[in-house]
Parts: structure tokens; sequence; C-alpha cells
């Protein structure tokens, strides 16, 4: 093309050439520029005019590096321009143009003169092309390459490029970057050139190869887990991104691959711990039982199979007879090794198929499934009984556990988990109120008594927000004068329903049902009402529940309620059940010795019974001991009796307490405890119980008391008002 340019333009010093040079210069898309060796513009045909949005005209006769050449190219145009027109022809080179409205060109020039005909260079001829768009698609690739180059090398994952097409080398590897030579223990020059195949535990892809790169064509970009043959030898898993690329005109695997060995590390040990976290969910952490949530799925599973199979199943509830003495006696570490030793006992005393769990506490649960009915279920466990009837060593420390169990067998018992549990539980609680140590099976009579004690519990509810509860007052008197010393407050409930209910269920009931607190409450504050109502210059006692005292804020709430009463401390009495002693007697202590600090009066209730010892009587800050009823029923005619109480009144002298005695129904009686140094005493012979109205009329002068062979001369006791 140049040369026919160029021959055309020399046309145009022949004689009738210039037409053909016209044409040529016109239709082109060449650029074709002629300067005189000044630099001037000679020629500047259409396609110049076109690009650079000047002229002919514009330009004739300029010199035309100001209209299109950037200022900073223009000193190396000069200088390529003045070689030429000292004869250093022909010659090619690149610059930019600007055109008028200010986009740059990058044009490729190749440059020639013209001679006059003494051979001195009398025109230049430039003919251009413009190559901006290869240049600028060959600069896009560069820079794409580089950047490829730049994270290759970088890349933190190992990067492969392989070759899957090579014949004689099975995805011969073409480069890979240091990461991935580190990854395989490998030296960059010893992969290169060699199969992949090298790094894989089996010839992969000599034998899948084909297969892998179709899918890996299919998909575009294919991810993966497998593993490489370490050059130590070892197998180590790694995760692998592969994608087809084209480099240098070339079709191409690139592949990413990354050492999961830390991952997979990690991934194990929260699998594990999931596992733990999963096992510990369903399993007690002492013993390793099943727990309550594993023991229903299991009985689910196993209901199910039994409806199926017409089989029946046992639920045997199991809860250890006085465990609670052995924590309080012994201590917890001991308490822990007994009831592990109890679960050891029972799991080896059933079947694989059975399963021993633990709910809580000393609270055991065996399922037998397949059982033959009541019968076997009942020989089940006795056997259990007999398992445990050997002590249990702890440290040299024999231990002896009983049991008492509660049987419910499906059928005829219910279908349901939940239920069944429930109703062995019932069956339990009956055992252990006939005795203990003994096994009962449900009966559906149990049932009907649980809503009997729902239907209680209701009634109680409502008595206490309605006001339906009432006091009667006993009083206590001194066994040689008569003086009133005191009343004790007896609370007594009278329902619409019900009836009068005895305190013996109801009491019992309110602590079970979480109500004590609000009766307690209660009862304190009518009793302290009651007593300043009548201006009582001796005591009124009011008994409190030993899950009262251990309320952190027990003491705070009698103080409380003495003060809206405008009661002082020594004008009540708390009597204390002897259970505070083994529940927490150093929380007792501290609350005790708060209230006598207050100057309120401290009475040990229903001492003799069993429960307290001589180290509860010096732990606490008592005022008074207070004998149980049973301890004087045969008081008149048994010499020992006399003895024990006897004992006792000297026991308390000795502690510097005061003794009363309850439950004196006789004169008889009466007489042996005066007899016997005893100096207090309550019960029917001395006052029955009686609302307030009863009492109010002789709180001016002497109560009507019978008092048997009073001393001579002994007065009528002191008159009750201020």
């Amino acid at each position: 093309m140049l040369t026919r340019l160029t021959a055309a333009i020399a046309s145009a010093t022949q004689p009738g050439g210039a037409g053909l040079a016209e044409a040529v210069l016109s239709i082109t898309d060449t650029l074709v520029v002629v300067l005189d060796p000044q630099g001037r513009v000679v020629r500047f045909n259409p396609a110049a005019e076109r690009l650079s949005g000047f002229s002919f005209e514009e330009v004739r006769g300029q010199v035309l590096w100001p209209f299109v050449l950037p200022e900073h190219e223009v000193a190396g145009v000069v200088q390529a321009f003045e070689s030429l027109a000292a004869g250093d022809y022909p010659n090619r080179y690149e610059n930019h143009w600007q055109t008028r409205s200010g986009e740059w060109r990058y044009i490729l020039w190749s440059n020639t003169a013209l001679l006059d005909a003494r051979g001195r260079v009398a025109l230049v001829v430039a003919t251009g092309v413009d190559v901006t768009r290869e240049r600028e698609e060959r600069r896009a690739r560069q820079e794409t390459e580089d950047r490829f180059r730049a994270l290759f090398e970088q890349s933190a994952d190992g990067v492969v490029l392989i070759d899957p097409h090579d014949p004689e080398v099975p995805w011969r590897i073409v480069d890979c970057n240091e990461a991935f030579c580190r990854m395989n223990g490998y030296a960059r020059d010893e992969l290169v050139g060699q199969s992949v195949d090298l790094l894989h535990p089996y010839p992969m892809m000599a034998e899948e190869g084909g297969e892998l790169f179709a899918w890996i064509r299919e998909e575009g970009q294919v991810h993966g887990e497998g593993s490489h043959l370490h050059r130590d030898g070892t197998v180590f898993p790694i995760e692998s991104a592969s994608s087809v690329v084209t480099v240098g005109g070339r079709e191409l695997i690139l592949g990413q691959d990354r050492d999961i060995r830390d991952r997979k590390r990690t991934e194990e040990q929260l699998r594990l711990l999931a596992a733990q976290l999963a096992h510990d969910s369903q399993h007690d952490a002492l013993t390793g039982l099943p727990n309550r949530t594993l023991l229903l799925d299991r009985l689910q599973v196993e209901l199910r199979r039994a409806a199926r199979d017409g089989r029946a199943l046992a639920v045997i509830h199991l809860n250890l007879d006085g465990f609670r003495r052995v924590n309080d006696t012994l201590g917890h570490a001991v308490g822990d090794a007994v009831l592990r030793e109890v679960a050891r006992r029972l799991q080896e005393d059933v079947r694989p198929s059975d399963t021993v769990a633990r709910l809580g506490g000393d609270e055991f649960v065996v399922l037998i499934p397949d059982v033959g009915g009541r019968p076997e279920a009942g020989g089940v466990a006795r056997r259990l009984q007999a398992a445990l009837a050997q002590p249990i060593d702890v440290d040299g420390q024999p231990v002896n556990v009983r049991g008492s169990m509660g049987v419910a067998v499906s059928p005829p018992d219910s279908s349901l988990p939940a239920n069944l549990l429930r109703q062995a539980d019932l069956a339990m609680t009956q055992a252990k109120r006939e005795g203990k140590n003994g096994v009962q099976f449900f009966q559906k009579s149990l049932d009907a008594a649980v809503h009997g004690q729902l239907h209680l519990e209701a009634r109680l509810r409502a008595a206490l927000d309605a006001g339906g509860l009432h006091l009667h007052y006993q009083p206590q008197v001194d066994t040689t004068t008569g003086a009133l010393l005191g009343f004790e407050a007896l609370v007594r409930w009278t329902d619409t329903q019900l009836g009068l209910v005895s305190p013996a269920r109801f009491i019992p009931l309110a602590e079970e049902a979480g109500l004590i607190g609000p009766l307690g409450a209660w009862v304190l504050d009518e009793a302290c009402r009651q007593a300043a109502e009548w201006r009582l210059r001796v005591p009124i006692a009011v008994n409190v529940s030993a899950l009262e005292v251990a309320q952190e804020d027990f003491t705070q709430r009698v103080h409380a309620t003495l003060r809206r009463h405008g009661l002082d401390g020594g004008q009540l009495k708390l009597e204390i059940t002897e259970r505070l002693s083994v529940q927490d007697l150093q929380r007792a202590a501290r609350q005790l010795a708060q209230l006598h600090g207050l100057g309120v009066q401290l009475s040990l209730d229903d001492f003799g019974t069993g429960q307290s010892s001589v180290s509860t009587l010096l732990q606490l800050p008592l005022n008074e001991l207070k004998l149980d009823r049973s301890l004087i029923t045969g008081v008149a005619e048994s010499p020992i009796e006399q003895r024990v109480v006897s004992a006792l009144i000297s026991l308390g002298r000795s502690l510097n307490l005061t003794v009363i005695v309850e439950g004196v129904e006789t004169p008889e009686q009466l007489r042996v405890l005066r007899d016997l140094g005893c100096g207090a005493v309550q019960g029917y012979l001395t006052g029955r119980p009686g609302p307030a109205s009863m009492w109010t009329p002789h709180l001016g002068g002497p109560l009507p008391l019978n008092l048997p062979e009073r001393s001579a001369g002994a007065g009528d006791g002191e008159p009750l008002l201020n």
C-alpha cells in the first residue's frame, strides 16, 4: 500500500499523473502527510483531515507539529524529521496525535523522502495507520498478564497451571507458584514439566483426566476436596478450585489448592465437641447415666414397639430413703460416691436392653421393655432392692442405703411417656408413705389423690387471696401459779367446700406448693395485730417453717411486722421446728442471731422427736425448749418416760433454757411434770385453742384454767392488760 501511495505521489510530478495521485489520496484510509524540508504541510489527505479534525486549507503551508503533536513528543518527532530530511530514510516510528476535539490517537508512521534532480530531499512523505485500538488491546492484555502473574506469585494458596493436552505427560505442570511448591515439599524446577500425578496417591489424571477436563469445561469452575502426596510420603487433605484459562493462546487448567489439615483438625475437634455436648445434654454428669431427656426418648420408642408387638414394659421409679442424712452427716463427696455406686449396681443388675437413668438428686428410673406384666416387674424391683442391700464402702466408711420403689406397667397404665413416669413417681411416693424400703404399683386411686391435692392447693390459694384463714390461740401457763406466760397462735382453715381442713394436711401442702412464705407472713402479721389489739404484756408465739427461716429476708420481714403493729421484739416468740437443724444450720444460726438481737424470743419446737441433737442447742441462740407431746403420753404411769422427761428438763436448765411441755391433757400428767420440775405447760388441760373472741373477756382477770392441787396461797395470775 505504502509503495503504491509513494508511486502515486511521485507520479504527481510527471506529466498527466496528478489525477491518479489525487484519486488515490482521496480514497485511502491511510493517513498521508507531505511536508517540505522545514516541516510545512504540502499535502494533507482526507483521511488525515478526518482523523485530526483539521482541513487541508487550515494547515497548508504551516508547520504541522503545533496542530497535532502533544508538547512532550514534539522534540522527538522533530529529531526524527531532521534525520529523515538529512537523508536517513526510510523511517518507522509511533507517536500520538491529538485531534482537534482533544482525543488522543496512536499512529504508526512509515516515512520516506522524495529527492529533487540534484539528489536533495525535496519532500517528506509520511504515511500513517491509526493503531490506537490495537495498542490499547495490547496494553490491556499486558496489564492482565501482569496482574495474573502478580496474583499467581503472591497468592497464599498454591496455584498451578496445567496442560491437559500434552500427549506425552498427562496433565503436565506448566508453572506453579512458591506456595504450591512449599505446600507439596518440592522446588519449582522439580515440578515444572512433571505430571501432576506426581502429587497424587494414585495416577488419577492418567486414568480420569479426560472426564475431569470435560467436567471443568462444562461447569466453568469446579470445587472439591482431595488429597496430595507430599514429597516426604505423607498424604494430606486439600481443597481445590479448577478452571479453564487461555494463556498465550493455549488452553490450560488453572488450579488453586489449599492445605486444609488445620481446618480438618478443627472440624474434627468441633465434631468431637458437638458429640460430647450432645452426650452431656442427654446424660447425667455425676453418674454418666441417661438423664430425663434421653429417658423420655427411649421410653417413647419402647412404648411404640410394645404397642406394635403386643408386649408390656415397666417403669420403676427409685428414691433412696434418708439420703439427705448421708449428705448432712458425711458430706457431699461421700454422697456423690454413694450415688455413683448405686448407679453401678443398678446397671449391673439389669439387661443390656434395659435403661437405668438418673433424674437428679437421689432419684433413679429403670426402664424395662419386654416385661411379662406386673409380677415380673415386681420381681425386677425386688431384685434391685436386693442389689442395694449390701453396705456401700466409701473410703472405709460403710454406708447403708435403701430405696422406695414405685412401678408403672404399660399396659394397663398410661401409654404416654411423661404420664407413665408420673404414675411410677406417684407409686414411689406411696411406698415412702407406707414405711419406705418397699415396692408399690401404681393404682388409679393415687391419681385421684393427686387430683385431690391439686384441688386442695387451689382452694388454699383462694383462701390466702380472699382471707379464708383465721387464728386460734392457746395459752401457755405456769405449772405452779397458773399465770399466763403467753399465747400460741395456731392457724385454722374452714373452707366453704371442704369444711374444716386440718393444719396437718394443709401446712405440708403449703410447703410443697411454695405457699408457706405467704401463709407464714399472714400468720405472723395477724398474730402481731391481735397482740397489739390485746395490748399483751406476755409474748405471742408463732410457728415458723424451716423454709421461711432459710429465706434471706426473713429477719427484715419480722422486724417490719413488729414496727407495723407497734410491738417490740420481746412481745414475739418464734417457735422453730427441729427440721431446721438438718437443713441449713449455719444460715439458721445467722438469721436467728439477728432476731435475738431484736429481742425476739426463740423456741425450739417438737424437741424429742429425733431430729435435733445437743449440738443444735449449742449452735442456735435459743430461749426456750419445747418438748413434744409424744414424750408424755404415758408419763403418769411410766418410770422410763419420767426419767427421759426429767433428763430433758435438766438438759434445758443446764443450757439456761426455759422448758415447756405441750400436749398436757390430764391432771396426772400435770402433777408428774410439776414434780419433775417443769415450770410451763400447754395443752387441753390448761386451755383448748380458740378464737380471739373466746379469750378477750378474760384478759382483764384470771383465766378459766383447770389446775388441780394448786399450791396454797397461789395467786390467780397477773392481769394481762397494761
